[in-house]
């Protein structure tokens, strides 16, 4: 059985569960960057402590903080997770900021213009996708097809268990494993990737 063939209400959590967290992300692999993914401000510092562990474990020396001002029009994503990133010991030098990105499409490919300017892009090997569990799947499909094909995505990202036993009893979580189903469905019936075997 395909994911094309399934509708989101019959798959089983552990069909879920394998789908969105069997990868193993957590140990930190040595990139020339990290782009770090936004979301809703008080979901951005999360993601910001995992970028700031992937740091300090000698994952990268360049952070790009990616997001615009999406769920709260007063304050960017990136300048959110700049400001936790600086609070959790990266020095400000090491963080790039891209704060006008507004899904996780545009998080690759204007993360991509803020590395252009800072290098040789040719040079470049490797970039971390950093972001929570839940989303990780869905964000390396996108970094495959959005960054430059001599570039290798790896993801990096923490407490992947916790996750994948939370989203069965938290709302939020709930709701964004629904939308990272339907979204890879999607991408599916678009032809975009290639349908997954559940």
């Amino acid at each position: 059985m395909f994911l094309s063939e399934c509708d989101y209400e019959d798959l089983t959590h552990e069909q879920i569960d394998k789908l969105l967290f069997s990868a193993d992300l957590e140990k930190p692999v040595k990139s020339d960057y990290a782009i770090l993914l936004g979301t809703a401000p008080e979901f951005a510092v999360v993601r910001a402590r995992i970028a700031a562990e992937y740091f300090h474990a000698g994952g990268a020396d360049r952070i790009v903080t990616t997001g615009g001002a999406v769920n709260d029009k007063t304050v960017t994503e990136s300048a959110v997770m700049r400001a936790k990133l600086e609070q959790l010991g990266v020095p400000s030098d090491c963080i790039i900021d891209e704060p006008t990105a507004q899904d996780t499409v545009q998080n690759m490919t204007c993360s991509v213009t803020e590395i252009c300017r800072r290098c040789n892009i040719y040079e470049v090997g490797t970039v971390a996708i950093i972001s929570e569990p839940f989303h990780m799947r869905r964000a390396l499909c996108l970094a495959d097809m959005f960054l430059p094909r001599f570039i290798k995505a790896v993801g990096y990202t923490r407490d992947i268990a916790a996750q994948r036993d939370g989203w069965k009893t938290d709302d939020r979580l709930a709701r964004c494993v629904r939308t990272e189903v339907d979204l890879l469905k999607y991408y599916i019936s678009r032809k975009v990737i290639d349908d997954i075997r559940i």
